[in-house]
């Protein structure tokens, strides 16, 4: 008889499930590791873009189109991405129109950066004399409602700007993506974590869920390119098939909140304009592919208004369905 005990049982690992990563809590700027040598230019360049703040309107503009004056120069890649991108979803303008739309996106880019500091750093007094908001009354209906509201928004380059401006018309929480540079992803949730409600990583589905069903309203812009191992699927955008979330579909069907659209654009005084819509009727229904369909459909409509403050910086096609060649 063999009087040997049997050999304990291997614990199988569990695979990281999808929404299992809870949003990081520790938003400190005093720590040892932002002291290394590898941050000291990003502390710079805040540095830079603090004091750009304070300077009046016209100068921030001023500073930030030099800025996208640089890069247009400079960045090549991303420049040739930029005019990618307008050959795919504006084919029936001329090479001078595309020229043109690509010049001024590049100009409101480096606006957008003197933005993003306006937005962690300018009072709420001296933000509110720059905005006019449209559409407050369809904030209260929606908060007449009760429930959870998805705030369906996109990468505008006014993005930061008009988040902030948000917050003063509605207390919100916004659905964020970590950045590899620990350093700048801190900055982000501490900076929003003063103006906002909260923020929640977009790792955390679990979280994103259980604050709509307690009727919190979240932040949410999906027009960006998704893989298919975080859930993308195809549906058009400008007539081009792009890898697209459903999640506002499927967050909407689950917890039972609104999708209430809106989106922030500059105008050519140098002010901005909060555009706020009427919620999403009868969404989702029961296709969640027409429904996310439904999604990019607005978002087109609004870049289509505003071409030159759209992020045509991103690969929003790069990934194909099976079969296609790549397009950049």
């Amino acid at each position: 008889m063999n009087n040997e005990s049997p050999a304990p049982k291997r614990r199988r690992k569990r695979k990281g499930l999808k929404g299992s990563v809870p949003t990081p809590s520790d938003d400190r700027l005093l720590r040892l590791t932002f002291l290394h040598s590898r941050y000291w230019l990003w502390w710079l360049v805040l540095g830079l873009l603090r004091l750009v703040v304070t300077m009046p309107q016209p100068v921030r503009l001023a500073v930030g189109a030099m800025l996208g004056a640089m890069a247009w120069r400079f960045a090549r890649e991303r420049r040739e991405v930029v005019f990618r991108n307008l050959e795919l979803c504006f084919p029936e303008w001329t090479a001078e129109e595309r020229y043109r739309v690509a010049r001024e996106n590049f100009r409101s880019l480096g606006i957008a950066v003197v933005e993003l500091g306006m937005g962690w750093w300018v009072s709420d007094a001296k933000l509110d004399s720059l905005f006019e908001v449209e559409g407050r009354e369809h904030v209260e209906a929606a908060q007449r409602a009760g429930r959870g509201v998805l705030l369906l928004t996109c990468h505008m380059t006014t993005l930061e700007v008009g988040g902030r401006m948000f917050a003063r018309v509605a207390p919100y929480r916004a659905l964020y993506q970590e950045s590899p540079n620990p350093l700048i992803s801190t900055i982000f949730r501490r900076s929003r974590r003063a103006r906002l409600e909260d923020v929640i990583s977009n790792n955390d589905m679990r979280g994103t869920v259980r604050a709509l069903r307690d009727g919190a309203w979240i932040w949410f812009a999906p027009d960006q390119n998704v893989t298919f191992k975080r859930g993308g699927i195809f549906v058009p955008f400008f007539g081009v098939q792009a890898s697209t979330t459903p999640a506002a579909a499927r967050l909407a069907k689950r917890t039972g909140c609104l999708v209430l659209p809106y989106y922030p654009v500059r105008t050519p005084e140098g002010r901005y304009r909060l555009i706020i819509e009427p919620a999403l009727k009868d969404f989702p229904g029961e296709d969640m592919t027409a429904a996310t369909a439904r999604i990019n459909g607005v978002i087109e409509r609004w870049a289509r208004a505003h071409p030159g403050q759209y992020y045509w910086f991103h690969k929003r096609f790069k990934k194909r369905p099976k079969g296609e060649p790549g397009v950049y």
